[in-house]
């Protein structure tokens, strides 16, 4: 089905993830200065202009902003756009109330990144900020970066009111974690399927992989927050091999939304999860494990042998602290997700994205065409890429090899601090680009490049806004996942599941949702 634009108030849209940057990579050499293709050269602007930005969406505003001279980013937008940039950064927890004070005053900057979509629709809605559809199709490059649902999230209105922001980083953070120095030793392979992995994790518990002779080693350990919520923390990973996740799940099938975590396939998953709690191959510590740090204890240890957790831990840093807290640096590899019963194969799912660039409505014709020529040379330009992307070349990047080398790992804590203001500029850096994060240990950029492939589509859900009229949202969440916690550790039966989605129509009127989501679909094209 051909998608619609989404117009309704607030509402978030998925980051498109572009491929990793190898056009620059075979280059001789990457100038500092601005790019000399046609759509950059400064002399396709006659007259120079000012351009005031403000850029909340800077990866560090506690960093000052350098001098005009010593700022090689500043001098290359310059330089490439004939303007003259000035650039706020407001400190970190006042942007808002800085924004509005602007407006208020009527010193609208030009250019204004914002965190929020209801933030875009709300100042557009004041009369602040521009229509930028009659613009872009002079921007086609910058229409090709992002895809197009990131489009849709700066649609209002039938119009397009913004750019979109950065990209999300998606396909490092829920990795799949085992230990192959223990499945060597007990004379196992990779699992590729639940059952697989139900065998390991049997054997991982009771085979003694470790050699110590003592029984104390668990084949997984997961956790919930401390709200309750299983998202996130392991075992919603397993939850997708059946293609199914907790609130607020929910997905577009056949012109119908589908509630994934009442869907018969979540019986299916919570009965798997239940199994493993049964046969005790999940330690009996994931009820206290309600923050990253204490997985991380248990990562750290080396007495589970299968995790989810972020592919960076695979890093020198984190390393050390398995030998020092562990005793040793276990052979941990990220591994492909499970291929479950239904074919779905999921690391995790796209992130929204929220952030985006608008234009003052003040602007005149001239000014948001400067300003847009300017994002399509930040985000497109691949000669650009790595001065904003890494930062400043011979100090941060270089080319090695023909190739373009991230250095940012390698400078002193002294240089380090010295430049923090390249994050001003970072922006146009790619989700999907395993250069930027600079990994030290090349099974690291591997494990990201691989599970780009397991990253599935958003969930139409995500779309949806709050129902303010619906006094029981709170407690019918709160209600669903403690039940899912119920049913999965046992402290209630399988057998109780219809009894739960009567209580959910019944005590929680679970049509109010359903018909809530109907409309809001319907209202933004994705169902007739």
């Amino acid at each position: 089905m051909q998608r619609k634009k989404i117009t309704f108030t607030v509402l978030a849209a998925v980051v498109g993830l572009g491929t990793l940057l190898s056009a620059c990579g075979n280059q001789e050499d990457v100038k500092q200065t601005a790019s000399s293709s046609p759509q950059s050269e400064s002399s396709k602007f006659a007259n120079k202009i000012k351009i005031s930005m403000f850029n909340q969406g800077t990866f560090n505003a506690a960093a000052p902003i350098p001098p005009r001279e010593e700022d090689i980013q500043r001098q290359m937008l310059e330089k490439a756009m004939n303007i003259d940039l000035d650039m706020t950064i407001p400190q970190a927890g006042q942007a808002t109330t800085k924004l509005n004070t602007l407006i208020a005053g009527g010193d609208i900057p030009d250019l204004l990144f914002l965190k929020s979509r209801s933030d875009l629709a709300q100042y557009y809605d004041q009369g602040v900020l521009a229509d930028l559809t009659p613009y872009l199709d002079q921007f086609p490059e910058l229409k090709k970066r992002f895809a197009q649902d990131s489009w849709d999230a700066t649609s209002y209105q039938g119009k397009t009111i913004g750019i979109p922001g950065y990209d999300n980083v998606n396909g490092i953070s829920r990795s799949f974690f085992i230990r192959n120095d223990w499945l060597k030793k007990l004379g196992m392979k990779v699992p590729t399927t639940p059952d697989e992995l139900f065998e390991v994790m049997k054997a991982f518990t009771e085979k003694d992989p470790d050699g110590n002779g003592k029984n104390d080693t668990y084949g997984f350990i997961g956790g919930m927050n401390k709200e309750g919520n299983l998202q996130t923390y392991g075992f919603d990973s397993l939850m997708w091999m059946f293609g199914v996740n907790p609130p607020s799940a929910i997905d577009i099938k056949d012109n119908k939304p589908v509630f994934l975590f009442i869907d018969p396939k979540m019986k299916e998953a919570l009965g798997y999860i239940n199994k493993m709690m049964t046969a005790k191959v999940v330690d009996p510590d994931w009820v206290t494990m309600n923050t990253p740090d204490l997985l991380d204890q248990k990562l750290f240890k080396g007495k589970v042998g299968f995790m989810i957790r972020d592919a960076r831990r695979l890093e020198p840093d984190y390393q050390q602290k398995m030998k020092e807290i562990g005793g040793e640096v276990p052979e941990w590899i990220v591994i492909p997700p499970m291929k479950g019963p239904y074919g779905d194969q999921i690391v995790e799912r796209k992130s929204f994205q929220v952030n985006s660039w608008a234009i003052s409505k003040k602007a005149d014709k001239d000014k948001i065409i400067r300003i847009l020529s300017m994002l399509e040379y930040m985000f497109t330009d691949k000669e650009a890429y790595p001065n904003f992307a890494y930062g400043i070349k011979g100090i941060h990047w270089d080319v090695v090899d023909g190739k373009i080398k991230n250095k940012t790992s390698e400078l002193s804590k002294d240089m380090k601090e010295k430049y923090l203001w390249v994050d001003h500029y970072r922006m146009p850096r790619r989700g999907d680009d395993a250069e930027y994060f600079s990994f030290q240990n090349p099974k690291t950029a591997e494990a990201f490049a691989n599970n780009q492939q397991y990253v599935g589509l958003t969930l139409a859900g995500n779309l949806l806004t709050a129902d303010p009229s619906d006094s029981l949202a709170a407690d019918r969440t709160r209600f669903i996942n403690e039940s899912l916690v119920k049913f999965m550790s046992g402290k209630d039966p399988l057998t109780n599941w219809d009894a739960f989605l009567k209580t959910l129509d019944t005590k929680f009127d679970m049509q109010k949702y359903k018909d809530t989501a109907v409309k809001q679909f319907k209202e933004a094209g994705l169902i007739k």
